[in-house]
């Protein structure tokens, strides 16, 4: 009988917004969900965009991981817009006017950022002082993490990169139009990875401009295989096949905030799902014993928690209270073509809505504990 060993465990938290507050509901479940001493750990935690902000705020409390889950289940749930991002009226236009599009860079408000619609600045305040830094290498340095990572878009150079702490034995990589990239991780690569084009301003980082990593980002899954997780957890923000529903008479056109919210979804969903499908085909090679003798092609289980209510459903409980801001945003057409919730359900970041998808995680999570708990205890041969 082969001798077995407990798998490193994985866990992947995609970009999404405010949707990203189910993660950190899940997340909680989970940690009251875990087996108990002598079984796996979470040893990686990978994420983009918003999932960034995520790893970071766990890795920082890796040593007492079931109160940080607890806390940022908090954090999300207390969120309010003024702590994302601030709204300047008056400089919309100026900043964003056609006129200025392609101008100097050197005229921007802010030097070496691109024009964005919102300043973020209140957001990194809160990830400067809601992440405890230090605690990231610390938790390295003592085993209970083997690596954190974040992946931004390099406008620079035109590369998905992702930003990485890990243990020594971690190397680097170099793909096709994405690298790995070893950092001390700080709160540029955070805010990097969560800059959403034309909305939020890009981030210099060493001389090189980026922004949020869902761009280039085709095998979101990647980074926290390279750390060495060998079963992941993914937290996705909605299904494979969510059903689509019409919003608009046949004969017209769909608004540009449709299309804008059709735009977020294919950037932070749909490569996590292809890349899903890409690792079964894989993972049926290596087993079946197709792949070439001596290739470091492992077999990587996964299991996907996601939203059994589309947050659009769910955010749309909240229009009335929508901020004059986003209200314009997604504001009707003159033609009468009513756009959905998909875009709203991403930049609607309000403690109310937020707390809503925490406590969705969180009971999605638990409606699921016997196939989770089954998940995490299943041993892998050395």
């Amino acid at each position: 009988m082969s001798a077995m060993r407990m798998p490193r465990i994985g866990l992947v938290l995609p970009g999404g917004g405010a949707r990203a507050s189910y993660e950190a509901g899940v997340v909680q479940a989970l940690m009251e969900l875990w087996p108990g001493p002598g079984s796996p750990r979470i040893d990686v935690v990978t994420g983009t965009s918003a999932g960034a902000l995520n790893v970071v705020y766990l890795a920082s409390r890796m040593a007492h991981l079931e109160q940080g889950a607890r806390d940022l289940a908090a954090l999300w749930s207390s969120l309010t817009a003024d702590r994302v991002c601030r709204r300047q009226p008056l400089k919309l236009w100026r900043r964003f006017r056609p006129s200025r599009w392609g101008s100097d860079r050197r005229d921007a408000p802010h030097p070496g950022r691109t024009h964005a619609l919102f300043d973020t600045d209140p957001l990194r305040e809160l990830v400067t002082s809601e992440v405890d830094w230090p605690e990231i290498s610390r938790a390295i340095a003592t085993g209970h993490l083997r690596g954190a990572a974040v992946t931004a878009t390099s406008y620079t150079d035109n590369r998905s990169v992702t930003f990485y702490q890990a243990t020594p034995e971690v190397a680097g990589w170099d793909r096709v139009r994405r690298v790995g990239m070893p950092v001390r991780l700080e709160p540029d690569h955070i805010m990097a990875s969560i800059a959403l084009p034309i909305l939020f301003p890009s981030v210099r980082i060493n001389g090189c401009d980026y922004g949020d990593g869902s761009l280039l980002q085709l095998t979101p899954l990647a980074p926290a295989i390279h750390l060495g997780a060998e079963r992941l957890l993914i937290i996705a923000v909605h299904g494979p096949n969510r059903a689509l529903t019409q919003k608009s008479p046949l004969d017209a056109p769909p608004s540009w905030a449709t299309i804008a919210g059709f735009m977020l979804d294919a950037l932070f969903l749909d490569s996590l799902y292809i890349d899903l499908e890409r690792l079964k085909r894989i993972n049926e090679s290596v087993a079946s014993g197709v792949s070439a003798p001596g290739t470091p092609l492992r077999v990587v289980e996964t299991l996907v928690l996601s939203p059994s209510i589309d947050p659009t459903l769910l955010v749309s409980r909240h229009r009335g209270r929508f901020p004059r801001w986003l209200r314009w945003l997604v504001r009707e057409s003159e033609g009468g073509v009513s756009p959905g919730f998909e875009l709203e359900s991403y930049l609607f970041f309000d403690g109310q809505y937020c707390r809503h998808l925490v406590e969705l995680g969180y009971s999605d999570t638990l409606a699921r504990q016997d196939e989770i708990r089954q998940f995490l205890a299943q041993p892998n041969p050395l």
